[in-house]
């Protein structure tokens, strides 16, 4: 049947007349709209990725190989030979050293239909590249700071004490805590070390609690605690801490979520697992080592990076916190000065920065600007008016070791709390050959791979799209790990 001019003229003023209403009202619908544009609440804080130089490989290879003369004055013979003797033989010591080249990338794409929908606002495909490119570099500063290969060695049995008060604990129930460590890249992207559970308790009263507590592991940045009250067939996991130590109060054997934010910032929020057995991903075989990694590993007779505990020590200062807040003394520092002197002792130089997170540049700003040898200025304004200004930052702390050089405090975003590393930049040691202690070598610097028109029917965001992927291949090289120190488990 076909349909005529006066059908369609009368179903469109019968849709009109639907439409009607008596003057025009906020419910018409007469609406525009004002678009202010894409805004973009994404951090994109790389301090240490911006400060690390890079340098191209002349060649390809698995590994970027260097060659150093080890510190062996302390095994030095006698320079006293006596008359008609001749001069004991200077001893030498060289190693090999190698650190592995590995890919940093991640992957992006728009589909045909976001661009067209866009159209006269943004344009997706940019705007993938350019979110995707500051996630990879975010990814980066964190790999060249936490990122492994190896295990971490497996931590002492916990130590747990018991009490009858503090806590909802039932009563009589026989428990057991364990504990599992995380490196740097686990703080971020989940995963830990093998754990180790306590021996079993017994709770006496409704009101119990308990501390559990182990020694530093060494290249472990926080910890993961779990709890057990059939003998460690069932772990529950608790809680995960920066120090080597957990209070435990709640009831045991049911599953907690993970800290706040506030807690620990940037935490993994994947909920950690438990393995007695084995490694749980504290050594990523896809994984550059990055700086901690370089700092805590012992090193293998052919010079690439180990579990610490099970070939030669690198050197570099390891100091454990004990699990006790920063103190000050005589104005500075208590904990950093011991880092100072040990440094000092062993390989005469300074360091030329010290590296914390956030929460602990403000622990040291309250300690320092809160001591009584703490001065306040107060400035008058045009009217002689008094005014002062709340708060304020410590800078530097002088190292007094060295004679008195000034250590400029650096924070870094990527460094989770509870760790606090001294990086040296240049050594000052005779005919060293170290422009840079740190360096970034690339076989790839950032690069966009541009892929073809794809497609995947029946799943959304299928196609048609255009894909791509931001890469590179890199190593991180640390020349002098001994001219350098960690202070670790620091509430």
């Amino acid at each position: 049947m076909s349909v005529t001019q006066e059908d369609i003229a009368r179903e469109a003023l019968d849709a009109i007349a639907k439409a009607q209403t008596t003057g025009i009202t906020t419910s018409t619908g007469v609406v525009s709209f004002d678009l202010t544009g894409v805004v973009r609440q994404i951090p994109i804080n790389t301090p240490f990725r911006d400060l690390v130089s890079r340098k191209a490989a002349t060649d390809g290879a698995k590994f970027a190989i260097w060659r150093a003369f080890m510190n062996v004055n302390s095994s030095q013979p006698r320079a006293t030979p006596g008359f008609d003797y001749a001069s004991n033989e200077v001893l030498f010591s060289e190693q090999d050293f190698q650190a592995q080249y590995q890919p940093i990338g991640l992957s992006g794409l728009a589909t045909q239909d976001a661009v067209d929908l866009a159209r006269g606002l943004n344009d997706p495909y940019a705007e993938a590249t350019f979110q995707t490119l500051n996630q990879v570099l975010l990814a980066e500063d964190k790999l060249l700071i936490g990122g492994q290969s190896f295990p971490l060695p497996l931590p002492a049995v916990p130590t747990v004490t018991p009490s009858t008060t503090g806590g909802t604990i039932a009563a009589g129930t026989t428990n057991m805590i364990a504990v599992a460590p995380r490196t740097g890249s686990n703080y971020y992207w989940g995963g830990n070390g093998r754990a180790r559970a306590s021996v079993a308790f017994t709770t006496t009263g409704s009101t119990s609690s308990a501390t559990a507590s182990i020694p530093a592991v060494k290249g472990a940045v926080a910890y993961d605690w779990f709890t057990s009250t059939n003998g460690g067939t069932n772990w529950f996991y608790y809680t995960t801490t920066t120090v080597a130590s957990v209070s435990i109060t709640a009831p045991l054997g049911v599953a907690y979520s993970l800290p706040s934010p506030v807690q620990l910032p940037k935490l993994s929020t994947t909920v950690p697992t438990i393995n007695t057995a084995a490694d749980n991903g504290s050594g990523q075989a896809g994984e550059i080592d990055g700086f901690l990694a370089t700092l805590t590993a012992d090193y293998t007779s052919t010079g690439q990076w180990a579990t610490p505990g099970s070939a030669t020590a690198n050197g570099a200062v390891f100091i454990d916190g004990g699990g006790a807040a920063l103190t000050l003394s005589g104005g500075s520092v208590t904990q950093i000065e011991q880092a100072f002197a040990q440094l000092w002792g062993t390989v005469e130089c300074s360091p030329t920065a010290v590296m914390m997170n956030g929460l602990h540049a403000q622990e040291i700003a309250n300690l320092v600007l809160g001591g009584s040898s703490a001065t306040t200025f107060l400035t008058t304004d045009e009217n002689n008016r008094i005014s002062t200004t709340a708060g304020g930052r410590v800078g530097q702390i002088v190292n007094t070791p060295a004679g008195g050089v000034t250590v400029p405090i650096e924070v870094h975003t990527s460094l989770p709390p509870g760790t606090i590393a001294f990086r040296t930049d240049h050594v000052p040691f005779p005919q060293a050959e170290v422009t840079s202690s740190l360096e970034v070598r690339t076989l790839r610097d950032m690069s966009q791979f541009e892929y073809a028109a794809s497609r995947v029917a029946g799943v959304a965001g299928g196609g048609p799209r255009k894909e791509f992927e931001i890469r590179s291949v890199e190593a991180f090289v640390n020349r002098v790990p001994a001219a350098m120190a960690v202070l670790s488990n620091v509430a």
